[in-house]
């Protein structure tokens, strides 16, 4: 393992085969014991499923164990909840025999503690048939279900029993609680296999597993807490550099990242961002981009516009200067481009409602070839890059921050697999050298060697025309300011989500308007930088 900076203030979201490396490492090179890794996972486990959902005491609480290690931590939850006073049946789905190592270890003294004055509170069995399970569970009336079957190791399909088992606990009117991963979600990419247990609540070990963040995870995972087991926080850091990791946004990440203003700061010491869009069907598009650049904390924001429609832009974007662009009946004239270029930009946004004449297309490639400071490409400034006939590729930079949802995505890169939405992001972010933003929930940023994160704010409110200007305008103000591509980017990201929450706190979701994102950046800027801005 090769030295690499740490950012204790993003945590990680690890794979499986991230994990695996972080446990052999720690067990091999720092001398943890695996045995004493476990007992680390199933004691915080059950001390988490008490504070949450206790007291326990004189309660059912029915543990679903596998064979392997997810079985195991869930024998030491059994172990663990059953000293806390509550009634517990254990559920194996193979015959004991069968377990092996640490998982057979923490059987046999589980089976050890079993007092014969009170053999009813601590029941172990082997899963026979559904219905008799059912019988028994009718009788205990069980509090909380404990989903220990199968962790991070499945690839393929639920197979028999278990699908059939997890179908039944999901039947059950009682709340599961999930170790590690909920069973039969992929633990990388948060895809349903076959069937996965609809879990209340997760404790997952040592990190977030990425599935937990992304696809179906946040759905089928609930409220998601970590179980610190003891893997040392330089190995978590390393093991994260692995294709597929991920790191979270966070306030504590953004505070890190924000530009300090000096005392004597101006308008252009803090940054000058340009906007370039607009056209006369879409006049918000540019007009909701440059408010939220301006509203980001950039000093001089500048909306290039065609000329055709300046006026109307103009007259409602008291606080920002307009540039009028000479028009064509096919777009925006090739002499635009000069326009763009003599105004001062210490960062530039292509494409926001600009829309797709032949004439403007070719501007666009043109401008992006000629800027010699980091620029957005959002919504036609994309299209525009899927639209050429020639490879835009060679020309992109690693100061380029595209921003595509995932039917644009596919215009610039072909019909490709979605499934794995971390490792799609980062392969083409290298392969394009650029740093790409994937739009959805929750939104994925990586860059062509730095760390990826994901958004850990947002809500489905932004399913609304427009919030993906906001968005753009506020990657540009951000960038205007010095932050690099891939700071601005996830800033803007976690910013934005935060902002759509705080509407939704005292609004229906589906009301919003991207107009209200806006408005919402300055109180959500300050409440999300308090704590170090006092």
């Amino acid at each position: 393992m090769t030295n690499v900076a740490t950012d204790a203030s993003a945590p990680p979201a690890l794979t499986a085969e991230a994990m695996r490396t972080a446990d052999r490492y720690t067990i091999e090179e720092y001398g943890i014991p695996s045995f004493t890794l476990m007992e680390s996972a199933g004691r915080g486990t059950a001390d988490l499923i008490r504070n949450a959902h206790g007291p326990l005491d004189g309660e059912a609480v029915v543990i679903l164990c596998g064979k392997g290690n997810n079985g195991g931590d869930g024998l030491v939850v059994a172990r663990r909840l059953y000293a806390a006073g509550a009634r517990v049946h254990v559920v194996l789905t193979s015959d004991p025999g069968e377990l092996r190592d640490d998982p057979a270890r923490n059987l046999d003294l589980l089976e050890q503690l079993r007092d014969e004055d009170d053999a009813e509170r601590l029941t172990i069995a082997v899963l026979d048939t559904l219905g008799l399970l059912t019988e028994t569970t009718k009788q205990l009336s069980p509090l909380l279900y404990v989903d220990a079957l199968l962790g991070t190791g499945l690839t393929s399909d639920l197979r028999e029993p278990i699908r059939s088992l997890v179908d039944w606990v999901n039947d059950r009117p009682a709340p599961t609680v999930a170790i590690d991963v909920p069973t039969g979600l992929q633990s990388d990419t948060g895809t349903v296999l076959g069937s996965a247990v609809e879990a209340e609540h997760t404790i997952t070990i040592a990190a977030p597993k990425v599935g937990l963040l992304v696809g179906d995870g946040p759905r089928y995972a609930g409220s998601v807490d970590v179980v610190d087991i003891g893997i040392p926080a330089f190995v978590m850091d390393r093991v994260a550099q692995a294709p597929g990791c991920v790191r979270q946004t966070t306030d504590a990440a953004i505070q890190d990242w924000w530009p300090a203003r000096s005392r004597d700061a101006y308008k252009y010491s803090v940054g000058t961002a340009m906007v370039v869009g607009g056209s006369a069907r879409f006049t918000g598009a540019p007009r909701m981009a440059s408010m939220a650049a301006v509203r980001s904390g950039a000093g001089y924001v500048t909306c290039a516009c065609p000329e055709r429609v300046q006026s109307t832009i103009a007259g409602s974007l008291p606080a920002v200067p307009t540039l009028p662009l000479p028009t064509t009946k096919k777009g925006l004239s090739p002499d635009a481009v000069d326009a763009v270029l003599d105004e001062r930009a210490d960062a530039m946004l292509v494409g926001p409602g600009l829309g797709r004449g032949e004439h403007t297309q070719a501007l666009v490639l043109d401008l992006l070839q000629a800027a010699d400071c980091p620029v957005v490409i959002d919504a036609d400034g994309l299209n525009a890059l899927a639209d050429t006939e020639g490879d835009w590729t060679e020309h992109a930079t690693s100061h380029w921050i595209l921003t595509p949802h995932a039917g644009e995505f596919r215009r610039l890169a072909g019909e490709v697999d979605l499934t794995d939405r971390v490792r799609t992001v980062q392969e083409y972010a290298r392969r394009w050298n650029v740093v790409l933003l994937l739009k959805g929930q929750p939104s994925i940023v990586a860059g062509p060697e730095e760390p990826t994160y994901v958004g850990s704010t947002g809500t489905a409110a932004l399913a609304t025309a427009g919030t993906g200007d906001v968005l753009a305008g506020q990657c540009v103000g951000l960038l205007a300011q010095g932050l690099s591509p891939l700071q601005a980017a996830a800033t803007a990201l976690h910013l934005g989500g935060a902002a759509a929450q705080r509407y939704t706190r005292t609004r229906d979701p589906r009301t919003l308007a991207a107009p209200d994102l806006i408005d919402q950046l300055p109180r959500t800027t300050r409440d999300r930088l308090a704590p170090s801005r006092g």
